[in-house]
């Protein structure tokens, strides 16, 4: 038997966590959410996640920010950005950083579902 696919969500929307939980939830992986860059630190300071949907723009610590500490603490952590401003210079900086996919703000539960498993797919592809 395999471990379930851990998930960390990071965004300064509560309702946007909620969402993201409860649809990644609802598919079976373990899903955790954070409402602060600090918190999403603390989190995988603690615990190992293979994924993680990160909000741009919080209060705090950007989610470029969360990005370099993830990435410092798990090279090998995927990671999807989402945000609200898709602008030419945050989608360039993010694809120089190397995240794994950009999900724009307001996404649908199909299209979070969509990304989320893609990119899975994608890791599992690239592993072997």
């Amino acid at each position: 038997m395999t471990a379930k696919t851990r998930i960390l969500i990071v965004d300064d929307a509560g309702p946007v966590v909620v969402l993201c939980v409860n649809v990644l939830q609802a598919l079976g992986y373990a899903v955790k959410g954070a409402n602060r860059g600090e918190t999403a630190v603390e989190l995988l300071r603690k615990e190992r996640f293979d994924l993680m949907v990160l909000d741009y723009k919080m209060p705090g610590m950007t989610g470029f920010d969360v990005y370099q500490q993830a990435k410092g603490l798990y090279p090998d952590i995927a990671v999807v950005l989402v945000t609200g401003h898709g602008s030419p210079e945050v989608v360039t900086e993010a694809n120089r950083m190397g995240f794994d996919s950009i999900l724009l703000k307001p996404f649908t539960s199909e299209e979070l579902r969509g990304t989320v498993e893609k990119v899975l797919t994608d890791r599992k592809q690239d592993a072997r």
